[in-house]
């Protein structure tokens, strides 16, 4: 299932990527206007931020007692998380979730990787506490001062307080944290409750109980938790460095100014309504260079490229770091194991690819306008030269329920989607224009035919028995054919059938005495 997710993440990933395609277009040509030398300088910096951000949570999980992450792992991790808090409602939640589902994932307990993360967290914003701070005074030097910059460093205090309380009330009162915990367990099993779902009974005092030895493990070790903090403060600069160098490499050199744009742009990527603050950002910082005495071309150019290398670079590179996340890894298991996983694998990824082909021509059908923007992908895939109209979703349709049946690995499933696919194959061959599609199908097509030792299930299903012809024996008197098996499971020799009927004939009296006879002497 995991691999259905990663392939399902990956069309997503394209279809975000085409769907920008006129701001990676722009971003494309832009880059060619600029000066080479700063620009390297800017690449290097951000790729020194990523690494200097991967660094800070190894010292984050290495400051609460946790030491096996490794600085590769963190990497990965990192990049991860542009790619999932770009898609993610709650983004940031979501990140934070993750990188606790990472540390648990290598061993560490629940506590103590929410401790860390929540520690990595505290790192960030501080960092960006600082940045914010530098750009006030930066923008006060230069008379741009902005009021978001101010709003968004009040609510970063904020946040950053209430993160940090966390641990100090654990510390200095520890009653008071588990208290706080356990009203925070009824609250949310309440509105878990609406999905039938609940957290653990002993969530809230483990959690609890977590932060307070965390808490004395931060406070015995201060020197790690300044570390840690440290380093993001460090990742923090590096970003900054970043935007200057995009700066100098389109002749805008007021750094006071492109201080301003940075604490501006950090804060609008928090308070942005868009993933990851697209387009916000972008505005953000061609404003405050416009005002800053930059030409509107200039600053267009800046916040593009800047953009450019800290975000949309980053996204294609955490899209195919994501598939080496430990979430992605599967357990050491048994040949024979490993073998039925295989087959689980196989049955998932060609129901998702067999799926979206239902999916896409479903929309097809309805709503082609929502797949304008993706039109590039879509023609590769798209039927409706041989299906028309209604005959489209049923065809889109067919499919998803095709998908459905090699989820469960159902050998008939695969025979009909195998003879659609070449069906339609054939058919798109015999227009010039869709040949791509014929190609990209009959591939699909070469490929279940490979793994076809795989869809080995037969479509049978459970045998219905009358209910007159259901015997329902005694409480605790076992039924005659209940007792035939049980003696052949347990004396399966050539005197089975003499086994059976002494335990049948045993039943026999047992039922007697239940009616009121009485029990047979025992023989000697």
């Amino acid at each position: 299932m995991k691999k259905a997710a990663l392939i399902i993440i990956l069309v997503i990933a394209g279809a975000y990527l085409i769907g920008n395609s006129d701001t990676i277009a722009s971003f494309a040509s832009t880059v060619a206007q600029g000066a080479i030398i700063p620009l390297v300088i800017a690449i290097i910096v951000m790729l020194l931020r990523y690494l200097t951000q991967a660094i800070s949570y190894k010292a984050s999980f290495e400051a609460v007692g946790f030491k096996r992450t490794t600085l590769w792992s963190n990497t990965v991790l990192i990049y991860s998380l542009v790619f999932i808090n770009t898609f993610c409602m709650f983004g940031g939640a979501t990140g934070v979730a993750f990188i606790v589902d990472d540390a648990h994932r290598k061993g560490a307990d629940l506590g103590t990787a929410t401790s860390g993360a929540f520690l990595s967290q505290i790192g960030f914003f501080a960092a960006v506490l600082v940045i914010s701070v530098i750009g006030f005074v930066a923008m006060f030097v230069s008379g741009t001062v902005n009021w978001l910059v101010v709003i968004g460093s009040v609510a970063m205090m904020v946040i950053l307080g209430g993160l940090s309380s966390l641990f100090f009330i654990g510390y200095f009162k520890p009653g008071a944290l588990r208290a706080f915990f356990a009203g925070l367990q009824k609250v949310l099993n309440k509105i878990m409750g609406l999905f039938k779902r609940g957290l653990a009974d002993d969530w809230g005092a483990e959690t609890a109980a977590s932060f307070v030895e965390n808490a004395q493990i931060l406070a015995n070790n201060p020197r790690g938790t300044a570390i840690a903090i440290g380093w993001a403060s460090v990742s923090a600069l590096f970003n900054m460095g970043c935007l200057i160098a995009v700066g100098f490499a389109y002749g805008f050199t007021n750094v006071p100014i492109l201080i301003a744009a940075f604490a501006l742009a950090s804060v609008s990527v928090l308070l942005s309504p868009t993933p990851q603050g697209v387009g916000v950002v972008e505005a953000a910082i061609a404003a405050l260079v416009t005002t800053g005495g930059g030409s509107l071309a200039t600053a267009t150019a800046i916040a593009l490229v800047y953009r450019g290398i800290l975000f949309w670079i980053p996204f294609a590179i955490g899209a195919l770091m994501l598939s080496q996340s430990d979430f992605f890894k599967g357990k050491k298991k048994g040949e024979a194991d490993e073998k039925l996983q295989r087959a689980k694998d196989t049955g998932w990824v060609a129901a998702t690819m067999v799926g979206i082909l239902g999916l896409v021509n479903l929309a097809l059908a309805f709503v082609p306008s929502m797949l304008a923007p993706f039109a590039t992908i879509v023609d590769w895939v798209n039927f409706s030269n041989v299906f028309v109209g209604p005959t489209l979703a049923i065809a889109g349709f067919l499919l998803l329920l095709l998908s459905c049946g090699l989820v469960f690995r159902f050998r008939m499933a695969w025979v009909a989607t195998v003879c659609l696919l070449t069906l339609i194959a054939c058919c798109e061959f015999l227009f010039y224009a869709t040949v791509t599609v014929a190609v990209v199908t009959l591939v699909l097509v070469g490929w279940l035919y490979l793994r076809r030792g795989f869809f080995d299930k037969p479509l049978a299903f459970p045998k219905f028995v009358p209910p007159w012809k259901i015997h329902t024996p005694q409480d605790g008197v076992p039924s005659n054919s209940e007792l035939s098996g049980a003696a052949g499971a347990l004396n399966p020799s050539d005197n089975q059938g003499a086994t059976t009927a002494m335990l049948i004939e045993g039943s026999e009296a047992i039922r007697k005495s239940s009616s009121g006879s009485s029990l047979p002497q025992e023989r000697e």
